[in-house]
C-alpha cells in the first residue's frame, strides 16, 4: 500500500523508468539476459545516463558475453567430436 502512495508523487517518466528497471531485474533474476539488456536500454531511454542503468546495461552485457562464449566453446566441442566420429 506504501508503495502506491509513494508512485502518485512520481512523473510518468519516473513510472516508465522504475517499471523498465523491475522488468529487467526479474528477466535477470531467470537468466534471460537479452530481454532484461532490452529492459535497461528502455530505462536509460526515459532518463538518459542514469547510473543504475548504466550499471545494470553493463552487469547484463557482461553475462551475455559470458554466455556467448560458452556457446562457441560448447559449439566448437560439438564440431571436433562430430568430426572425430566421422574419421573413427
Amino acid at each position: 500500500m506504501a508503495h502506491q502512495n509513494i508512485d502518485l508523487h512520481l512523473s510518468k517518466e519516473e513510472l516508465a523508468f522504475n517499471d523498465f528497471i523491475g522488468h529487467g531485474d526479474d528477466f535477470m533474476k531467470i537468466q534471460i539476459y537479452r530481454n532484461a539488456r532490452e529492459a535497461y536500454t528502455n530505462a536509460l531511454e526515459t532518463n538518459f545516463n542514469n547510473e543504475l542503468a548504466l550499471s545494470k546495461l553493463s552487469d547484463c552485457n557482461a553475462l551475455i558475453k559470458s554466455e556467448s562464449r560458452a556457446i562457441i566453446i560448447i559449439v566448437t566441442v560439438l564440431v571436433i567430436l562430430s568430426i572425430l566420429l566421422i574419421f573413427v
